[in-house]
């Protein structure tokens, strides 16, 4: 019997402390995407030229906030004279269409073509108004220039100005060959 009485309490303390809030209104609209695409590729034509193209494993689009999201990313960009510009993968690609805004999530590769240099990360942020790439302050993020690689936290970058900094914690290396063997090596080769 005391058990009996004890789980009617705790029953009827649980039943009476639940409430649901009605005045909330969720729309389902905003949850599901609008379309799916799997395994598709898109591409974005200017003047009958091809600028970019988007591949992904899975697409999803959502009506409400003009959001995008896409699995397993490659996109390339080209120049107006029709050469690569710039070449990329991530393992997820988030597309703010309205604020032009572009999250990379996920063994993220970027190489750019000019200036020529490679990124690696694993979180970057590309703001398409002010032409601005960042990774997060604890974020660390890998730079190949030429004989050059650089690794820091807290990346920035501007398009503008071809200029990128690190807030902290960076290191490098420089690979620089010895002069004696490229004469070495060019001697060989004759």
């Amino acid at each position: 019997m005391k058990l009996s009485a004890a789980l009617i309490t705790m029953t009827a303390v649980f039943s009476f402390s639940c409430s649901l809030d009605y005045g909330k209104e969720v729309f389902v609209k905003d949850k599901i995407p609008e379309f799916i695409f799997i395994n598709s590729s898109f591409a974005r034509y200017e003047n009958n030229k091809k600028t970019a193209e988007l591949s992904a494993d899975r697409l999803e689009q959502y009506k409400s906030d003009n959001a995008s999201f896409a699995s397993n990313t490659t996109f390339t960009t080209w120049s107006q004279d029709g050469t690569v510009q710039t070449e990329g993968k991530c393992g997820l690609l988030g597309m703010d269409t309205k604020n032009e805004i572009y999250s990379l999530f996920n063994d993220i590769e970027i190489k750019n073509s000019d200036p020529k240099l490679e990124i690696n990360a694993q979180n970057l942020k590309w703001n398409a108004k002010t032409e601005q790439l960042a990774s997060g302050k604890s974020d660390t993020v890998r730079i190949f220039k030429n004989d050059v690689e650089v690794s820091g936290k807290g990346f920035s970058a501007s398009s503008i100005t071809n200029a990128f900094k690190f807030e902290s914690e960076t290191e490098g290396t420089i690979i620089q060959q010895d002069s004696t063997e490229n004469a070495a090596e060019e001697g060989a080769e004759q």
